[in-house]
This record gives structure tokens, C-alpha cells and sequence, in this order.
């Protein structure tokens, strides 16, 4: 009897150590996964902090600082009009800690309050922490949706992101945002993104991959990162889902595995 009692106990044990095995291997073992979901993340965080720099120059026209430059033309205010905004060779640090070298090229076909206006934003030489971007992101003023709320649509063709040892991977996205909070002030500091849409990509061992948002991305002017919202990402015939959180303001996701195994990574991996 002692015996039986042993036998049962070890098959309990092993099955329960195969079943943990097979969890971990859920977060550990999927490299292409991880890999996939820190490039987009990656990418996402990028080509959004291009958006926010292009506010802040079409807001400030540069600030009056040293750094960027910012020129407009032409400088009569009319439309269609080129503004340039010019990080320098050396680069500069902004006030978030970031490091910017290169120029931003941005096309307005009008002002963007505008229903139907189109902002253009294209790269020469541009780095972000060393990563440097290419590609052409687009916005487009689709006017106000039934609850009020300014809405537009967002575009990335062509992106690529050279990371600082060398290795790339590419991304191209289609998106819905809408402003859900800070319309109806005359500072952008309480504006409230909400993002919905999908995108694809290789990630830097060459996989691609797929991303579709699942509950609304949601990015705070006051702080740098997405703060909360989901999204399903695949490669290599499996899907993961990538939480964003629960509003807190840092540079932190989860990813979540196809069988419940979970692994927190860097939005800025590289840093």
C-alpha cells in the first residue's frame, strides 16, 4: 500500500511539473513572440512620438528654443504648406529626456481643425535614442463621430526602424484615433487619445507578424507611453495578446500567451 501511495504521488508530482513546464515554456520559450511584440511596441511608441513633435512645433512653431528649428512654407500662413523641424546632426534632448537627430518633413494641405485636412510627415535622417526611423505617416482630419469627438485616421506605409546595434524591423499600420477627453480646452497638456486599428510587420529575426486592437489604446498628452488598452498579436501561427495596463503612466506591457503564461516587456527595449 505504501508503495502504491508512492507511485501515485510521484505521477502527481511529474504531472504537475510537466504542467508548469509547459507554462513556462509559454512565456520563455517563444522567442519570435516576445521579439515581435517588443518591435511593435517598439515601433508604435516611435511613430507616435513623431506625432507628438509635430504638435508641439505646429502648436509653438519650435518653442522659441535652439532646438529643433522649425521653418514654414510658405511663412505667409497660407495652405499647402512644408514645415521643416530640425533636430540638428548632433541631436538634442527635449524636455521628456529623449534624444532627437535629423529632420522631420511635414506637408499640411490645411489646418488640421479642419474636416478633410491631411498631415503628412516624412524622415531625413531621423533618430529617436539612437533608433532611426523611415517611412510615411499620415493623418487625416475625418471630422467629429457621434459623441462629438474629433476623430482621424492614421497611417504608416513603409516604416522601418534601425535599431542602435543594427538590427531592423518593419512596420505598417492603419489606424482609427479619436480625441476622447481635452477637445473642448485651449491647452493640448489634457488631450486624451483613444486608438483603434490594426498592423503588420517583420520583426528583426524576419517574422512577420499582425497586430488587431482589441480594446482602445489609450495615450495621455501628459504622459509618453500608452497607458492602457489590448491587442492581439501573430507570428508564427500563434496569438498572444499584449496588455498595456491599467492607466498607470510607465513603460511597461504584458504579454499574455496562448495558454495563460504571461512576460512583462520594455516598450523601449533597447534602452
Amino acid at each position: 500500500m505504501k508503495i502504491m501511495k508512492w507511485l501515485l504521488a510521484s505521477t502527481l508530482t511529474l504531472g504537475l511539473f510537466f504542467t508548469a513546464c509547459q507554462k513556462d515554456e509559454d512565456t520563455t520559450i517563444q522567442s519570435e513572440q516576445i521579439m515581435a511584440a517588443e518591435d511593435q511596441t517598439a515601433a508604435n511608441d516611435l511613430y507616435e512620438d513623431v506625432d507628438e513633435q509635430v504638435d508641439i512645433a505646429v502648436e509653438t512653431r519650435g518653442g522659441g528654443g535652439t532646438c529643433p528649428t522649425v521653418t514654414i512654407d510658405p511663412a505667409d500662413g497660407s495652405y499647402p504648406r512644408t514645415m521643416t523641424i530640425d533636430f540638428g546632426t548632433d541631436g538634442c534632448t527635449g524636455p521628456d529626456g529623449r534624444v532627437r537627430k535629423g529632420q522631420i518633413v511635414v506637408s499640411l494641405t490645411d489646418s488640421l481643425s479642419n474636416t478633410g485636412a491631411v498631415r503628412t510627415a516624412t524622415f531625413v535622417d531621423f533618430y529617436v535614442d539612437g533608433a532611426h526611423l523611415e517611412g510615411t505617416r499620415t493623418l487625416t482630419n475625418q471630422g467629429p463621430n457621434a459623441d462629438g469627438n474629433l476623430t482621424f485616421s492614421r497611417t504608416v506605409v513603409g516604416g522601418k526602424i534601425t535599431f542602435p546595434n543594427d538590427e531592423s524591423a518593419t512596420w505598417e499600420a492603419n489606424h482609427q484615433i479619436t480625441l476622447v477627453q481635452g477637445g473642448n480646452t485651449n491647452t493640448p497638456l489634457d488631450n486624451v487619445w483613444e486608438t483603434t486599428g490594426s498592423s503588420s510587420g517583420v520583426n528583426r529575426n524576419g517574422k512577420a507578424f499582425s497586430t488587431e486592437i482589441v480594446t482602445p489604446l489609450v495615450r495621455k498628452r501628459a504622459c509618453p507611453w500608452v497607458v492602457s488598452g489590448t491587442k492581439t498579436l501573430t507570428v508564427d501561427g500563434k496569438t498572444l495578446t499584449i496588455d498595456y495596463g491599467d492607466g498607470t503612466c510607465d513603460r511597461k506591457a504584458t504579454v499574455i500567451g496562448p495558454n495563460g503564461g504571461t512576460r512583462q516587456i520594455l516598450i523601449r527595449w533597447w534602452m
